[in-house]
């Protein structure tokens, strides 16, 4: 599949890969390199129409949403967005997504790419009588600007008055990019400050042209997959898959803020259930020492007993490229823990160590004014 923007990335000179079914471009011509730095220091822009966009409607929404996803969904206010886990029965994580509260009868759920057709179905087997799910993900675009002047490309399209008080994992519906309507969220996968934003499909290309255009003057890079992904390990943020996964409870992990306990959810017992029996199963960061990354996939052994595995691993170009990276292992570890890394069937032996999380600070939070 191609998003909208396939024959831009083309143009752009986008090295295009295939991703979740998609042909999605892994980084343009200055290189991957350039990317990540322009987000860090500038702005970047990426293409993320791939993702999921879901609709749910109706009385006994809220309690819907509170029953499938592990935050306080029930506390939300209107115009606010929040992470969430979505749990099986196992607490397994079938995605991790963004809920948007328009109001209580009013939701949008966003969800990976590669979880549009499984999400949808779990959404509609647990839709109360009076609660309509759409899966409107066909007819909607979605566009990442992150990065320390992408709050001033904003600014030029439709006014500083919109910026103002527009605070961290909150949104605002029917912005005008000059002429474009828009649901402006203050939201990310970088760690940056910066925004993603949905349009109606028709308006994509459009809206992708006058973003790179109006940030030419700040610097501005269309950014590919490889970015997104050295970029979102730095800031310490899951990809499912990784990280997170169906089949792996969803505890110690670095995200527990994503539970609200006080409510049920579905996974709730089952996650319940381990920690009462023992935790066996923990995701951690690490760095490495030296030059080399270890791989996803790889093994990791402290005091020469094999403890678990690799689940992704980057150079970050923010550290001067020091490899890093998230392990799952069995037994919970103390950060400074000394660890060793080796391919499976390979006898290199890389030296690391536990790291805290995130590797770089962020700057998400941080007040809009700092960036005017």
């Amino acid at each position: 599949m191609r998003t909208i923007l396939y024959d831009e990335h083309v143009k752009l000179g986008g090295k295009m890969v295939d991703f979740a079914g998609w042909e999605m471009p892994l980084w343009y011509k200055k290189g991957q390199s350039v990317e990540h730095h322009a987000t860090r220091k500038a702005v970047g822009i990426f293409d993320i129409c791939h993702m999921g966009e879901f609709d749910i409607l109706g009385k006994g929404s809220k309690e819907m949403m509170s029953n499938l996803l592990t935050n306080d969904v029930l506390g939300m206010e209107e115009g606010q967005a929040m992470y969430n886990f979505m749990l099986n029965e196992k607490g397994g994580v079938i995605d991790d997504c963004i809920i948007y509260k328009f109001n209580d009868e009013k939701w949008m759920l966003v969800v990976n790419a590669g979880g549009i057709p499984g999400d949808f179905a779990w959404l509609k087997k647990n839709a109360p009588a009076g609660v309509t799910v759409i899966d409107k993900s066909d007819n909607t675009a979605k566009l990442d600007l992150q990065g320390p002047n992408a709050p001033k490309i904003i600014r030029d399209l439709a006014g500083e008055e919109v910026l103002d008080k527009f605070g961290f994992f909150r949104f605002r519906d029917n912005v005008m990019l000059k002429n474009i309507p828009v649901l402006l969220s203050r939201t990310g996968y970088t760690g940056e400050i910066g925004f993603e934003i949905y349009c109606d499909i028709k308006y994509t290309i459009e809206l992708w042209n006058l973003l790179l255009s109006t940030g030419e003057k700040y610097g501005i890079e269309p950014c590919g997959l490889g970015a997104r992904d050295s970029l979102r390990t730095e800031a310490g943020l899951p990809l499912h898959g990784h990280e997170i996964h169906p089949d792996i409870p969803a505890l110690a992990t670095p995200w527990e803020f994503v539970f609200e306990w006080e409510h049920e959810f579905i996974g709730k017992a089952a996650l319940n259930k381990v920690k009462a029996a023992g935790i066996k199963s923990h995701t951690i960061p690490f760095v490495m020492n030296g030059r080399s990354k270890a791989m996803h996939g790889w093994n990791v052994f402290m005091n020469g007993t094999k403890i678990g595995h690799v689940v992704s691993g980057v150079l970050s170009p923010t550290l001067e490229n020091k490899p890093i990276g998230f392990l799952i292992s069995e037994k919970a570890l103390e950060i400074g823990t000394k660890l060793t890394f080796c391919e499976e069937g390979k006898s290199r032996i890389l030296e690391g160590e536990v790291s805290s999380s995130p590797f770089v600070k962020p700057t998400s939070r941080m007040k809009m004014k700092n960036f005017l």
